[in-house]
């Protein structure tokens, strides 16, 4: 790993942990390099790095300031990668689920209408993995499907833009897997017969349900995280 890269993730870690906050300084480059033990060029690397990133604004003179988080970059990958491992604020987890409630459904109904029967073997498959998994009670594999079932609806739709939304769908569902996926497989026996029900609808270019059954999934995975019944009440008017 480079020196740059090894000092960019751990400021950015520090500031996912709350060790800095919205609108401090930064330390400034001597300080950083002395931290480390690298070179002031390697410090100003990273601190580029996490200026591309949305996560701090470097002002000259002054120094690298903490962004708001809606200024962040949340379609990068390493973003969306702390955001996985560092944990999440409730908050976030809403926005994240709202936002998934907002693109997924209708990416499922345009796969309706565009997946080829390539792309329809790869869904499938990621199906058939998550219904082997109940039958295995094996949670690495109904991820797996999981994945390979939702990236391969995305794909399918052949947008570069909706493509370019897939690690950030991705990360809302590991994040949801950690907070919803029973331990016994065989109680999400339910959710897998939706997966198969929406993969039937796809197939069969019923773009209008193949929305509902997605909705209907997304809404399922967030009624067992969030309590907020405002919130709630706010997610079930978007049907």
């Amino acid at each position: 790993m480079l020196k740059s890269d090894h000092i960019m993730k751990n400021i950015i870690l520090k500031i996912f942990n709350g060790d800095f906050k919205e609108g401090e300084l930064l330390p400034g480059e001597i300080e950083i390099a002395t931290e480390f033990n690298v070179s002031r060029t390697s410090v100003r690397t990273a601190l580029q790095t996490i200026a591309n990133k949305g996560v701090i604004s470097i002002v000259p003179k002054k120094g690298s300031i903490i962004n708001k988080i809606e200024s962040w970059n949340w379609l990068d990958p390493e973003i969306l990668t702390f955001f996985s491992l560092e944990g999440i604020s409730p908050v976030l987890l809403q926005h994240l689920l709202i936002t998934r409630l907002i693109f997924e459904p209708n990416i499922c109904a345009i796969s309706a209408l565009t997946s080829t029967a390539e792309d329809l073997m790869k869904i499938e498959q990621g199906y058939l993995f998550m219904k082997q998994s109940i039958q295995e009670n094996n949670r690495e594999l109904f991820i797996k499907g999981d994945k390979i079932f939702h990236s391969s609806i995305v794909n399918s739709c052949r947008n570069p833009f909706l493509s370019s939304l897939d690690a950030m769908l991705s990360t809302a569902m590991s994040i949801s897997y950690n907070r919803t996926l029973e331990q016994k497989l065989t109680d999400s026996s339910v959710a897998v017969q939706l997966h198969g029900e929406l993969f039937e609808a796809i197939r069969k270019r019923d773009a209008h349900t193949a929305r509902e059954l997605a909705k209907e999934l997304i809404t399922n995975a967030i009624t067992k995280i969030l309590s907020d019944k405002e919130l709630l009440h706010l997610i079930n008017n978007l049907h």
